[in-house]
């Protein structure tokens, strides 16, 4: 049986008392459970030390940039829950060219709705969705007409100046509609 795994952020959570008197006390945890850490989990003891801050993450896939406090970090992580590891380098290139556009507790779904897919090319692409999207007529006429002899480059010029963005990735490119 396929086990699909979902991505796993971390962060390190540290003590701004601690860091502003020159000691770093802090600690990785899962982010899901940022919010959930004390002090005392920090400390390992009570103290009169109140602020945590989230100093350093990894995993968000490009929804969490920079420091934050634990309960931002867990919000991010919730949303990214159901985030499948597959999807985690699509996702953040999508992050980057596109969420600034909207706002982050939709970016998932948001994501899953423009994401098309790894092809090697755009022409790889073009050449898909023709398939995939003609009508039985056009399918049997593909078959009579050269279809080898279609330019499929200038297709994709054609498919991707019309709300399509590429962006490069390992050994080819991630397609999403970007409207």
């Amino acid at each position: 049986m396929l086990t699909v795994r979902t991505i796993d952020p971390q962060v390190w959570i540290g003590c701004l008392a601690c860091y502003t008197a020159g000691r770093l006390v802090g600690d990785w945890y899962a982010a899901n459970a940022a919010d959930l850490i004390t002090p005392a989990d920090l400390h390992g003891r009570e103290t009169t030390h109140e602020e945590l801050w989230v100093m350093d993450h990894e995993g968000f896939c490009g929804a969490l940039k920079g420091e934050c406090s634990p309960s931002e970090a867990a919000e991010v992580a919730e949303m990214l829950a159901d985030l499948k590891e597959h999807e985690a380098a699509p996702f953040a290139a999508w992050v980057e060219v596109f969420g600034e556009e909207s706002e982050r507790e939709h970016w998932v779904d948001q994501f899953r709705d423009a994401y098309r897919g790894f092809y090697e090319d755009e022409a790889a692409y073009a050449r898909e969705w023709a398939e995939e999207t003609s009508s039985d007529e056009d399918k049997e006429r593909m078959k009579r007409w050269p279809f080898n002899e279609i330019d499929w480059r200038r297709a994709a010029e054609e498919l991707f100046s019309g709300g399509l963005h590429a962006e490069d990735a390992p050994g080819g490119i991630w397609v999403f509609w970007s409207r």
